[in-house]
């Protein structure tokens, strides 16, 4: 069973990922809003941007504890 610090952490990292999903979301949707193409490649960055720090091993595989 998990202690609360170990609950807390998983808390923590599924709120960072549904935030980083609604980054993801709403950098999408602006891109698709906006027929300028150094925006849409602005937005792309950013996209990628977050998809590099949803994929962290930090935010699916939280430390141990001690």
């Amino acid at each position: 069973m998990l202690d609360a610090t170990a609950r807390r952490r998983e808390a923590d990292s599924a709120e960072v990922a549904q935030a980083l999903a609604a980054a993801r979301c709403a950098a999408r949707l602006a891109g698709l809003g906006t027929g300028d193409f150094v925006v849409r490649e602005l937005l792309l960055t950013v996209i990628q941007q977050i998809d590099r720090a949803a994929a962290s091993p930090v935010l699916h595989h939280p430390p141990p504890t001690l």
